[in-house]
């Protein structure tokens, strides 16, 4: 069974005190049974409401776990829940002890679940996931003989993720849903009823053969079909998808504002594009189209205007209101006249930084930003963007004492886990030398 789902069911039977209960011991003195009655319930309920944040990108949304965690709850939903969800929802309901055990799992198992993974990750994923296991027992077994049960193998095998994928690779290389897709697809490729094993076989080296040419030569993995009519191709896998303004027109207010800053003169007329294509395959869309869909709807519209990039060297969030093309003018080199050029951007409406202390104190698994709206407007070069992101509202009391309206980011599973130059102290690698520290990658 996959990880992330016997992960759930420990954690989860742990919090809502299902798991077996000895007859020496007492489920009412478990003080990390909080996720029963009411609060068992209104924890479902955010879960739902959280889940039309998710872009579509993230595939399945968690559903309400109260009502369907019996009912054919699937794999992703538990990983979406328990490693993007769930480290903020329960911010504030689990004692604090546990929350922050918990964070150490989620914080080692987001790294590990990335398709490159740097040498720096692995050494810190190690510390964390080794530092969890041995929390877990304190906190929750406590060496006693009548809750040895607690101590699942799951639990164990979080603790040699870091060695296997040093030796075999990203575990999202060989992980449950791999192989069964992988099982899959060679079973479809077997078109002889005779000698059903040989042919398996041979199938299984001939896309060894294809893998390995493509490794070499990622040229040769070019996707076959094309972009769609009136779309323009901006390299390096970025792409302006239509929607597109019909007229041009000029821009109103602060996006006016940003745009003059951005050239340094006046703002011109634009056309306004609705969606960017990235190139891990995410679309980015904007509030200029979203906007005119109701999130009430049949089909409920799924936010994917909320993107991760690079300003200044810092990993910034930001809400998208639309992207465009803004001539630009230069001296040739050469000739020394006057050439006009295209620039890609996207008009963004920026998030806060993380709140700091939250931040450290969740091994950098909650970050928690407010939303600056038409304060600060920012134009940004389209290929800055890396990823689109979930932001989902939710009003913690901070650390500071501060309680107040603001939205907790969610990264897809796989994608590069966001980065914000500070390295939290107690899961410094003690006694690295240069050598072993550098951010040679392995990819998945």
């Amino acid at each position: 069974m996959h990880l992330a789902g016997l992960l759930s069911d420990l954690l989860l039977s742990l919090w809502r005190g299902t798991i077996d209960c000895a007859a020496s011991d007492d489920v009412e003195l478990w003080e990390w049974r909080v996720m029963h009655g009411d609060v068992w319930e209104a924890h479902g309920e955010a879960v739902a409401a959280a889940g039309q944040y998710l872009p579509g990108s993230f595939d399945r949304k968690p559903r309400n776990i109260a009502e369907k965690i019996n009912t054919g709850y699937k794999t992703w939903e538990f990983q979406l829940y328990l490693f993007g969800l769930a480290p903020a929802l329960t911010y504030g309901l689990l004692p604090e002890p546990y929350w922050l055990n918990y964070c150490r799992l989620v914080a080692g198992f987001r790294i590990i679940c990335q398709h490159r993974i740097t040498r720096s990750d692995l050494q810190r994923a190690q510390v964390i996931l080794g530092e969890w296991e041995l929390e877990f027992e304190e906190l929750y077994y406590q060496r006693r003989q009548d809750r040895i049960h607690f101590i699942r193998p799951c639990a164990h095998q979080v603790n040699h993720l870091v060695s296997e994928a040093i030796q075999k690779g990203p575990p999202v290389c060989y992980a449950q849903w791999t192989m069964e897709r992988t099982i899959g697809n060679l079973g479809q490729e077997i078109r002889q009823p005779s000698e059903p094993y040989a042919n398996l076989s041979r199938e299984g080296v001939r896309r060894s053969q294809v893998n390995a040419l493509k490794a070499m030569l990622p040229e040769l993995d070019e996707p076959l079909k094309g972009l769609p009519s009136g779309a323009i191709d901006l390299g390096e896998g970025y792409a302006l998808l239509r929607k597109r303004d019909r007229r041009s027109a000029y821009p109103q207010g602060a996006e006016k504002r940003a745009i003059a800053l951005f050239l340094n003169e006046p703002a011109p007329e634009i056309f306004k594009w609705a969606r960017l294509k990235l190139p891990n395959g995410q679309i980015a869309r904007s509030l200029w189209r979203e906007s005119l869909k109701s999130m009430d709807a049949t089909k409920p519209l799924r936010v994917s205007r909320n993107v991760k990039f690079s300003l200044d060297g810092v990993i910034r969030f930001g809400e998208v209101r639309y992207f465009t093309q803004l001539a630009t003018e230069t001296i040739g080199s050469d000739d020394g006249e006057t050439e006009w050029s295209f620039v890609n951007v996207a008009v963004v409406s920026l998030y806060s930084l993380p709140d700091k202390e939250l931040l450290e104190l969740s091994s950098h698994v909650v970050a928690s930003c407010t939303h600056h709206g038409d304060d600060e407007i920012r134009v940004i070069d389209a290929k800055s963007i890396t990823d689109v992101v979930a932001m989902v509202p939710h009003r913690p009391t901070l650390p500071s004492g501060v309680v107040e309206d603001r939205f907790f980011m969610v990264e897809k599973p796989g994608l590069d886990v966001a980065s914000f130059g500070i390295l939290p102290a107690d899961d410094a690698v003690e006694g690295g030398d240069s050598d072993n520290d550098s951010d040679d990658a392995m990819d998945g």
